[in-house]
C-alpha cells in the first residue's frame, strides 16, 4: 500500500495560493484487492527537516477516523503570506495495518492581504483618447546588495503581460492572466525568480496587451464599452529574501520607466500589428539606456478583488508544421496545417526594411482560394496579423496577445517563397490535464471521440468559449451541455470552479445569470435554457469530483438564481426563453421551428429539482421541500400545456410538424407521466426508425439526451445506429467530409467548425458503451454496465477519478465469448453488470463466480446481466452471451 499524488487545492506543489484553508487530496495504491483507507494522519511544517522528523508545529491531524482522501480543508494554524508548508500523510487501512508516510509535497501562499501589496498600479505612456495607444513597455533596474536565497514576483498586468528578467522571458504562460470579470476579480500570478536575480544590477521589464480588458475593437458584445474598459495597466511586487535572512521588496510606482513599444496594435478579434522597426533592441536588459523613456503614469486602482491564478494557465502545448505550402494563381501563398487548431503562427523570414507583411488566419478557404476570416460580429478586420520588416537579415516572430482559430494562414506580401520549416504552428488553449481515454473496435466512434476532445480544448482559454474565431465568448448553453463530456476526458475542476465564480461574479441583485461569462453590458436576456449552467455545472463537478465546496460557496446565490426563475414563471407555471433547442438540422435561422416556451419550461424545472438536490446536500429540507414543490406545479402545467392527447406527443402552439426534441426532453427529465409514456415512446420511435431512417432531427439541448434516453428505454441498437450513421445528419457526416473537429451545425456550411456543443455523444461512450456510472460523489462506488450494442466487437474507457484510475475493457469475440476486464481504484467499490443470460457460464480470473474470491453476486432477476458487487483491485470476468459460431 502506497500514498501517491499529493496535491494542495488539486495542484502539485502550487505557488502563490491565497486560499486560507486549502484543500489535502492524495490516492492510494495497492496490489491488494479491497484497500480502503480507514483513518489518516496529515503533518503540517514550515521547513523540511521538521517534518522529517514527523514534528507537524503547524499542523498534526494526529489519527482521524476516516476514509476521505480528497476535499480535506487545512484547519491548522493561520497561514503567513509568502511562507511555504510542506506536508506529508500516512493512513491506515481496514485491517489497522499502517502505511508508510508519503513523500513529502509542498505549497507556498501568495500574498493574503491587501497590506502586503506595496507597488501602486501604473500604465503607459499618455495618448488622446481618440488614439488606440501602442503596447507599453515598462522597466526598472534595481541594484541588489547582497546573495539572494529566494525571489518571488507576483505581477498582475491587465489585460495580459509578458514578464522579462535581466532579459529572459519569465514562466512558460501566455495570454497571462485569465480573463474575469475585471469589476469584482482579477488574477495575479506568482513567479519565482530567484534564478533569474542575482547579486548586483538587475533589470525588470514587462510589456502589456489589451485582452478583454482593453479591448479597443468595436463588436457586437460591445466590450470595447465594458465598464472596467481602460488603457492596460500594471501591478507587479519583487518579494526578495537574502541569505544572511533580511529581506527586500520592489514595487511598481512611478519610479519606473515607460516607452510605446512596436506592437502597434493588438487585438484578440483582429490580431496584431508589430512594426519591428520600432523594437528597442535589448529593453529588458542591465545595460539598456532608458533615459529618452518617460516616468510611468499612476493608473486608476483596481476596484476587484485581487486574488491568486490557480487555473491551469494557458500556454503553447504543442507545435506544429504545416502539411502544405501552395502559391496561388493571384499571388498568395496558403499554408495548410491540416487540422484546425487555436493558437497562432511563428515564422522566419528575410526582406527590405518597411515591407508590411500580413498573415490571415481562417478554418476554411473562399471559392478563389483565399483564406474565408470575415467575422460579422467584429467591425474591423478579422484575425490577421501585420508584421513590418526592419531588414536586419533573418526575423523571427510570433503573437503575444492574441490567439486564433485556423486550418489554413494566407501569407501576402511575402518577400521569398516560404518554405514549411519556416513557419510553425502554436497550439495555445489552457494547460489542462487529460484524464479520459476512450476507444473501441468502431473506426468512426474513435474519430468522433478524437474530434471532441480536439474541439474542446481548442476552446478553453480560462474560460469555456464558444468559438476560437468568431466570438471567443463564455456561453453558458454551450458550457453545460458539453461539461459531463469534458470532465470525462480532462481534469476541470479548477478550470470550471473559477469559472462558476465568473458566474457569481456577474450576479445581478435580483438573481439573474447572463447568457455569456464573462459578461458586461450584453446578453441579459431571459433564457434558462442556457442560464442553467450555474446549477447543472456545479451539480456535475460535484458528481464526477465528489468535491461539494463549490456547492456550498454557490448555495446562497445557485438559490437567488432559483427564485429568480420561479419569479419569471407566467401564472400558469409555463415559462419564456429567447432560445431553445439550437440549431436543429436545416434549421434556416439558428432557432428551432418549434420556438423555445416547451424547452424554457422544462429547463426550469430541471433548474429547480436540480437546486433541490444541492438543498439535500448543503442547504436545508425546507428549501428542498420548496423547490420540488414548485417543480412538481410546473410539471403538471408542462403536461397539461404542450401534451397533445389526441396525436399523443408533445408540441406548442406553432405548427411545427413532429419535433424530436419536444418529445425527448420530457422523458429525459421524467416529465411524462406513466400513463402516457408508452405512446410518446411510440410516436418518438417511429419518427427516428420510419420518418428519419435512424437519424436524429435534434439541436444542441436534444442531442445531448437523445442516445442516453434511447438506451434507458431499451432502444440501445437504435442509439448505436444514429450514432454510426455517416449521412446527413450525424457526425459520421463530417468525418466523411474531411471535417476533423465538430461544426456548429449539422451543414457543411456551418460558419463555425471549431464548437464543442455537439460533442455530448462522448458522454454516452463513458456512461453506456463501457457503461461507467458514478453511485456515490467522485465515484467512490460507481457502476460498471456495458451495452454491447450494433457492430461493437470492443470498447475500453479509462477515467482517472479522484481516487485513481478507473479501467473498463470488454470484447466480445466471434464464438460468442465475453470478457469484461475492471480495474476499481483503491478505497472504491463497484456495482458490475456481467452481460450473460445465466450465473454458470461466469467466471472470474478462470474461477466460476459463484467460487470467486472477493466478489459478491447480487441477488437479483436482471435480465441479460448477472450483477456483482467488489472493493477495488483488478478483476477479469469471462462469459458467453451467444451460442458458439459453427
Amino acid at each position: 500500500m502506497k500514498i501517491v499524488g499529493l496535491k494542495t487545492e488539486y495542484t502539485v506543489t502550487p505557488l502563490g495560493i491565497d486560499t486560507l484553508e486549502p484543500r489535502l487530496s492524495w490516492r492510494l495504491e495497492s496490489d491488494t484487492r479491497g484497500t480502503k483507507q480507514k483513518c489518516y494522519q496529515i503533518l503540517v511544517s514550515s521547513n523540511l527537516e521538521a517534518l522529517s522528523a514527523h514534528d507537524g508545529e503547524v499542523w498534526n491531524t494526529g489519527p482521524i477516523l476516516s476514509d476521505q482522501s480528497h476535499a480535506i480543508r487545512y484547519t491548522g494554524k493561520g497561514l503567513t503570506s509568502g511562507q511555504r508548508y510542506y506536508w506529508k500523510v500516512k493512513i491506515w487501512d481496514q485491517t489497522d495495518s499502517p502505511s508508510d508516510w508519503s513523500e513529502p509535497a509542498w505549497w507556498e501562499m501568495g500574498l493574503l492581504q491587501e497590506t502586503d501589496w506595496q507597488g501602486k498600479w501604473i500604465g503607459g505612456p499618455s495618448f488622446p483618447s481618440d488614439i488606440e495607444a501602442a503596447a507599453p513597455l515598462i522597466r526598472k533596474t534595481v541594484q541588489l546588495e547582497k546573495r539572494i536565497a529566494s525571489a518571488r514576483a507576483y505581477i498582475c498586468g491587465l489585460g495580459y503581460y509578458e514578464l522579462w528578467i535581466n532579459g529572459a522571458k519569465i514562466g512558460n504562460n501566455v495570454l497571462d492572466p485569465g480573463f474575469t470579470n475585471y469589476d469584482r476579480r482579477a488574477f495575479y500570478v506568482t513567479h519565482d525568480i530567484t534564478t533569474h536575480l542575482s547579486k548586483g544590477i538587475n533589470s525588470i521589464g514587462v510589456e502589456l496587451g489589451r485582452g478583454f480588458y482593453s479591448i479597443q475593437t468595436k463588436n457586437v458584445w460591445n466590450w470595447e464599452q465594458a465598464s472596467w474598459n481602460s488603457e492596460p495597466k500594471l501591478l507587479i511586487q519583487v518579494n526578495i529574501a537574502y541569505e544572511d535572512g533580511t529581506s527586500h521588496w520592489v514595487a511598481s510606482d512611478e519610479t519606473w520607466r515607460t516607452a510605446s513599444g512596436p506592437r502597434l496594435k493588438n487585438s484578440l478579434y483582429s490580431g496584431e500589428v508589430y512594426d519591428a522597426r520600432l523594437e528597442k533592441s535589448g529593453w529588458t536588459s542591465t545595460d539598456y539606456d532608458d533615459a529618452d523613456w518617460s516616468k510611468a503614469s499612476l493608473a486608476t486602482p483596481l476596484p476587484a478583488k485581487l486574488q491568486s491564478q490557480i487555473i491551469p494557465p494557458i500556454q503553447v502545448i504543442e507545435t506544429v508544421r504545416p502539411i502544405s505550402i501552395r502559391h496561388t494563381e493571384t499571388g498568395h501563398y496558403i499554408v495548410d496545417f491540416g487540422i484546425n487548431i487555436v493558437g497562432w503562427v511563428e515564422f522566419r523570414v528575410q526582406g527590405n526594411a518597411g515591407q508590411s507583411l500580413q498573415l490571415r488566419y481562417g478554418e476554411k478557404l473562399n471559392p478563389d482560394d483565399t483564406v474565408y476570416n470575415e467575422n460579422s460580429y467584429v467591425f474591423a478586420e478579422s484575425q490577421t496579423d501585420h508584421y513590418i520588416l526592419c531588414g536586419n537579415g533573418i526575423e523571427i516572430w510570433e503573437p503575444s496577445f492574441s490567439y486564433k482559430g485556423f486550418r489554413y494562414v494566407q501569407l501576402d506580401n511575402w518577400p521569398e517563397a516560404p518554405g514549411l520549416d519556416s513557419l510553425t504552428g502554436k497550439i495555445v488553449r489552457s494547460s489542462v490535464r487529460t484524464t479520459g481515454r476512450f476507444n473501441s473496435s468502431n473506426p468512426l466512434l474513435n474519430g468522433i471521440y478524437e474530434a471532441t476532445n480536439r474541439t474542446i480544448l481548442n476552446n478553453l482559454h480560462s474560460i469555456p468559449t464558444d468559438t476560437p474565431v468568431y466570438e471567443k465568448n463564455g456561453w453558458t448553453g454551450d458550457a453545460h451541455l458539453i461539461a459531463e463530456t469534458a470532465n470525462h476526458s480532462f481534469d476541470l475542476l479548477l478550470f470550471w470552479e473559477k469559472w462558476i465564480q465568473d458566474i457569481q461574479d456577474c450576479q445581478k441583485p435580483d438573481g439573474a445569470i447572463p447568457l455569456i461569462v464573462p459578461a458586461s453590458a450584453w446578453g441579459w436576456d431571459h433564457a434558462p435554457v442556457w442560464t442553467s449552467a450555474y446549477v447543472l455545472i456545479p451539480w456535475y463537478l460535484y458528481m464526477h469530483y465528489g468535491d461539494r465546496s463549490v456547492l456550498e460557496q454557490h448555495y446562497s446565490t445557485m438559490k437567488a438564481y432559483a427564485d429568480w426563475e420561479i419569479s419569471k414563471l407566467n401564472e400558469d407555471y409555463t415559462a419564456h426563453s429567447v432560445l431553445g433547442d439550437w440549431v436543429p438540422p436545416g434549421s434556416t435561422n439558428w432557432s428551432p421551428p418549434e420556438g423555445s416556451r416547451l424547452m424554457a419550461a422544462a429547463y426550469v424545472f430541471h433548474i429547480l429539482k436540480t437546486v433541490g438536490q444541492i438543498a439535500e446536500v448543503v442547504g436545508t429540507e425546507s428549501d428542498a421541500k420548496q423547490y420540488r414543490y414548485v417543480a412538481n406545479k410546473i410539471a403538471e402545467s408542462f403536461h397539461a400545456t404542450f401534451f397533445n392527447r389526441e396525436k399523443g406527443i408533445y408540441e406548442t402552439e406553432i405548427e411545427a410538424g413532429y419535433r424530436q426534441a419536444s418529445n425527448l426532453i420530457p422523458l429525459a427529465f421524467r416529465l411524462t407521466p406513466d400513463e402516457d409514456k408508452d405512446q410518446v415512446v411510440r410516436h418518438f420511435m417511429h419518427d427516428i426508425i420510419n420518418v428519419r431512417d435512424k437519424h436524429l432531427n435534434t439541436g444542441i439541448i436534444g442531442t445531448k439526451y437523445i442516445l442516453p434516453v434511447l438506451t434507458e428505454l431499451g432502444f440501445g441498437d437504435i442509439a448505436y445506429a444514429i450514432a454510426d450513421q455517416r449521412t446527413y445528419p450525424s457526425w459520421g457526416y463530417w468525418l466523411e467530409n474531411g471535417i476533423q473537429t465538430l461544426l456548429e451545425e449539422w451543414e457543411l456550411k456551418s460558419r463555425s467548425q471549431n464548437h464543442y456543443m455537439f460533442g455530448t455523444i462522448v458522454e454516452w461512450f463513458y456512461k453506456y458503451l463501457a457503461g461507467i456510472q458514478p453511485i456515490t460523489p467522485g465515484y467512490r462506488s460507481f457502476t460498471v454496465k456495458p451495452h454491447i450494442l450494433g457492430s461493437l466487437t470492443q470498447v475500453s474507457a479509462e477515467i482517472e477519478t479522484i481516487y485513481g484510475r478507473l479501467l473498463v475493457s470488454w470484447q466480445l469475440f466471434d464464438d460468442g465469448n465475453y470478457s469484461l476486464e475492471v480495474t476499481v481504484p483503491a478505497n472504491s467499490q463497484a456495482t458490475i453488470f456481467i452481460p450473460a443470460k445465466h450465473l454458470d457460464v461466469v467466471t472470474e480470473s478462470g474461477v466460476a463466480l459463484r467460487l470467486a474470491d472477493d466478489v459478491k453476486i447480487v441477488e437479483l432477476d436482471f435480465v441479460d446481466y448477472v450483477i456483482c458487487e467488489v472493493n477495488s483491485g483488478n478483476y477479469r470476468f469471462h462469459s458467453r452471451i451467444l451460442p458458439t459460431i459453427v
